[in-house]
């Protein structure tokens, strides 16, 4: 599984790293760059996770000669799944903490269509800090809820690569 982790492992770093920093040293970092940003965003999870379905098949392929347990397949895809939560949490608290602090009140302001500064908007985001879930709005908060989500799309994709990978433990490979 090391072999697995160590091949993979960079190119999830770098997809959940690389592509969302890339795309704002291309157009910034604004409201007017969310929608897409979330798009990117999103799609970079998809793809970093997708490639838990290619490790778990390399590693059955090349490495057990074509046999791969349901449990193993699993353990592959939840430490591909952690790894891609760990990027993906440490690019949001490096983003939310030094590339755009105000994150929350830029981001607030657009999903509304408010002004910052009015007081429409101060009475949200006042609500939104002073609220039951504002923990989700600080940095390590953010940072914990971008880990989850990753992780989770990752899980789904492990089981269902598992699923169908997986093989009988008593089946030998064609």
């Amino acid at each position: 599984m090391k072999r697995v982790l160590k091949i993979y492992s960079p190119y999830v770093f770098g997809i959940l790293m690389g592509v969302p920093i890339i795309f704002g040293l291309i157009y910034g970092y604004g409201p007017e760059t969310f929608d897409a940003g979330e798009v990117i965003g999103y799609s970079s999870m998809i793809v970093a996770m997708a490639l838990i379905f290619v490790a778990v098949k390399n590693h059955r392929d090349k490495v057990n000669n074509g046999v791969i347990s349901f449990g193993e397949s699993m353990r592959i895809g939840l430490a591909i799944s952690a790894i891609g939560g760990l990027a993906w949490g440490l690019y949001n608290f490096i983003f939310v903490t030094w590339i755009m602090p105000d994150f929350n009140e830029q981001y607030l302001a657009h999903v509304e269509g408010l002004e910052i500064g009015t007081p429409a908007f101060e009475e949200k985001f006042e609500a939104l800090m002073n609220g039951s879930d504002s923990f989700m709005y600080t940095p390590i908060g953010g940072t914990i809820l971008m880990f989850v989500t990753v992780f989770l799309i990752g899980v789904v994709i492990s089981v269902i690569s598992s699923l169908v990978l997986k093989s009988s433990e008593h089946t030998t490979p064609a």
